[in-house]
């Protein structure tokens, strides 16, 4: 099958900002999103967390939020020898985060940023959730399951929070045999974004079977039940966001798109002409 104009340009417009079925436009680097209005508090308006670690990946540098955290590397670490190459800039410096390590012991993610010092990259260890405020934040999070949490994780890179939370979520569920409704909507993210990031790992064959996986938890497709179509939208959608995200070319993205789209079909048992239909639908929305 040949790929769909509509699927490159879907990219193309997704590169661009556009339509995005998470609910949000990422018109904006991370750190200049205004705060979600159940936020606990705004991290754009803490003062600054200095000291209590030395950067390393044993003592990570304490911070209060991503701006906080994008702030520090762009303006207070100083490289060996002194000076600091982003001189200021918080979104160079947020495009500097190279990933993530943990949980740890207090169930952080520890954000990892490669610095380009004059003498070579530096590894700096930061902590977002070092202050009281982004503590509260997170375990109203995890008792919550917030479902928005995980997009707005996604939608920032955060795809080892993403994860990690979608691994808790599931061992969750498992062991109480049923599950609230927020962390239903929780888990039917999961079932979204865990395929895309397994794509993105290089794992193609894992992700068509945790698509299959999620799509045979509901009814097959009928007039009567479309959940399984509007899974597989979900999970393109989460591959083009990613994809957008990491700069993958538009015509690159829809050819290695157009290799996959068949596998994800027949794992949800959806033929192409009806996914198409619903596709084109949700692109105009």
């Amino acid at each position: 099958m040949t790929a769909p104009r509509s699927l490159i340009l879907f990219l193309a417009l997704v590169a661009c900002g556009g339509h995005s079925r998470g609910g949000k436009r990422d018109a904006e680097p991370p750190h200049a999103r205004a705060a979600a209005p159940d936020k606990l508090f705004d991290d754009a308006s803490v003062e600054s967390r200095t000291g209590g670690g030395s950067g390393s990946a044993q003592a990570p540098i304490p911070r209060c939020g991503p701006r906080d955290s994008y702030q520090y590397v762009a303006a207070e670490f100083r490289c060996p020898g002194g000076g600091n190459p982003f001189e200021g800039d918080a979104e160079a410096a947020s495009n500097a985060r190279a990933g993530s390590l943990g949980p740890d012991a207090r169930g952080h993610m520890v954000d990892v940023y490669e610095v380009p010092c004059p003498t070579g990259k530096v590894e700096v260890f930061v902590d977002m959730y070092g202050c009281p405020e982004m503590e509260a934040q997170l375990l109203r999070d995890r008792n919550l399951a917030d479902p928005l949490e995980l997009d707005v994780h996604f939608a920032a890179g955060r795809y080892d929070e993403v994860r990690t939370r979608c691994i808790a979520l599931a061992d969750a569920a498992e062991k109480r045999g049923n599950s609230d409704e927020a962390s239903s909507l929780s888990i039917y993210h999961c079932g979204i974004f865990t395929p895309a990031l397994l794509v993105r790992a290089g794992r193609s064959d894992q992700a068509v079977a945790a698509v299959g996986q999620t799509c045979q938890s509901y009814p097959p497709v009928s007039s009567r039940s479309g959940v399984r179509v509007e899974v597989l939208i979900g999970i393109v959608d989460a591959i083009a966001r990613m994809w957008a995200a990491d700069k993958v070319p538009a015509k690159e993205g829809g050819d290695r798109l157009n290799a996959l789209l068949p596998q994800l079909l027949r794992a949800c048992q959806v033929d192409a002409e009806t996914f198409m239909r619903a596709f084109e639908a949700a692109g105009g929305e």
